[in-house]
């Protein structure tokens, strides 16, 4: 008897979870909120728009005015992630596809290029946000924000490629510096 209803209370228990998973899908596919990209009164940057923020920044960098150029590099690098990642999204569909169906997609040239041109520009977009980042690094270095600049670096190497050579060069040697390791030692 005992047995019975441990039975039926594991199938009754199961049926529920499935029920519960079943109408969580179907609530996460329609609730918009994870959705949400922008904070009240953001704008959406286009290209165009970040060329201008990257140079308004390198030119503050270049003239020694890091205490401007460091909101600057923010302001960049948050818009670069925050676009490429919109821009990296258009491509998901191809992405999540099966392979077969990714074999299906390759045979549109047409497609395949713009898929392409897409994730070229992302990539082009993480290495210009990575160039800010270790920027701004140099930037709290000289005004002497020491442990920020660390935890910039450090941040700066999670993400930089092994194809960024000399920006990784860059970065670690900043990072080594700050405690007191260097490759001649």
């Amino acid at each position: 008897m005992v047995t019975l209803m441990k039975k039926q209370l594991l199938t009754a228990f199961v049926i529920l979870i499935g029920a519960n998973t079943a109408v969580a899908q179907e609530v996460s596919a329609t609730d918009l909120s994870r959705y949400e990209l922008f904070e009240e009164g953001e704008t959406i940057k286009t290209l165009t728009d970040l060329q201008s923020m990257e140079d308004a920044y390198k030119a503050l960098v270049a003239d020694g005015n890091c205490d401007a150029a460091l909101p600057a590099i923010i302001e960049f690098y948050e818009a670069a992630n925050h676009v490429s990642n919109l821009i990296r999204r258009g491509n998901e569909p191809y992405y999540d596809a099966r392979r077969d169906d990714q074999e299906t997609i390759a045979r549109d040239r047409s497609l395949l290029n713009n898929l392409i041109s897409a994730e070229n520009t992302f990539n082009n977009l993480i290495k210009q946000r990575n160039r800010a980042w270790v920027e701004e690094a140099k930037c709290l270095l000289s005004t002497g924000e020491k442990q920020e600049a660390v935890t910039r670096l450090y941040r700066a190497l999670d993400y930089i490629s092994g194809d960024e050579r000399q920006l990784w060069k860059e970065a670690r040697t900043l990072l080594w510096a700050e405690v007191g390791f260097s490759v001649e030692n």
